[in-house]
């Protein structure tokens, strides 16, 4: 049966019951849904903030779906149409924007509570690591002859800081912000290579397409999100893991920067400590 099909059987109930906003209920379901409601989907996700100011012919040409198809997707949600879709978009946007910063005492300053919700970012973050994986990842990335590492949006400032921080480190890493460069490279990588995808959602059809493509040569492909579970995951030999966020991360924000940080830290350290112990061994 059509996944939009049976939902829709459930119309405003299937996205009130739980009192999930149209964004949150999108999340929860965007991995499930046929290609071009999936497209769709994963724009909203990406840019609310950008469709609240569209129109159904923007909304369709930006993100390559027919517009049927996005009505549909918003009668899923639970919503009439398109228009009554955005203005609940608008609402949960709004009210994310005023709760999304969690104060720990009444007169913490909102800048203050800001910097504690992102180092608990960090500190998340590295308690979700598993050492002895992460090892392995920095072990595999070592033997490799090329790393290639790209994301989109935010996520492609964090691939040029992986890619900086695994040079120093002493491997051969490079950073892609282009799209089609990005698959043209991934299609020609080989067994001896390693592709570093970072998506702080994994649904970013450009990030995705990606790591599918580098792991049909046979590299070594390595995944850095928020969603173990996202599509993105499932072309991964490997996953790291960031802690979700209780702020916003759209709309132009940066703060997924500072817990993937930590992680390719972490790799060049344990990279950086093999080399030197291999350097170490071959002086004995």
């Amino acid at each position: 049966m059509d996944p939009l099909a049976s939902s829709r059987k459930g119309g405003r109930q299937g996205a009130s019951t739980n009192g999930a906003g149209p964004l949150a209920y999108l999340e929860g379901i965007v991995a499930g849904l046929p290609t071009a409601s999936g497209r769709a989907a994963v724009y909203i996700i990406e840019n609310p903030e950008k469709v609240v100011r569209y129109s159904l012919k923007d909304l369709s040409r930006f993100c390559r779906t027919g517009e049927a198809s996005i009505v549909r997707l918003c009668q899923t949600a639970g919503y009439a149409g398109f228009s009554d879709f955005k203005l609940a978009l608008a609402r949960e946007l709004a009210i994310r924007e005023s709760t999304g910063i969690p104060a720990s005492h009444e007169d913490e300053h909102p800048l203050l509570a800001m910097g504690h919700e992102l180092a608990r970012s960090i500190i998340r973050t590295a308690e979700a690591v598993d050492l002895i994986a992460v090892e392995r990842v920095a072990a595999r990335l070592k033997q490799t002859t090329r790393i290639d590492v790209f994301g989109s949006g935010v996520s492609g400032i964090i691939a040029e800081l992986f890619s900086y921080r695994l040079l120093r480190a002493g491997l051969n890493a490079h950073a892609i912000r282009d799209a089609t460069l990005a698959h043209e490279i991934a299609s020609g990588l080989s067994q001896r290579s390693a592709a570093l995808a970072i998506s702080e959602s994994g649904l970013s059809s450009n990030t995705v397409e990606f790591l599918r493509a580098a792991r049909s040569t046979g590299a070594y492909t390595v995944a850095v999100t928020c969603n173990p579970r996202s599509p993105l995951a499932k072309f991964a030999d490997a996953i790291l893991p960031m802690a979700k966020l209780n702020i916003p991360a759209y709309g132009g924000y940066v703060n997924a920067v500072p817990r993937a940080v930590y992680l390719a830290e972490v790799l060049a350290a344990l990279a950086g400590a093999q080399a030197g112990n291999d350097l170490e061994q071959n002086s004995r």
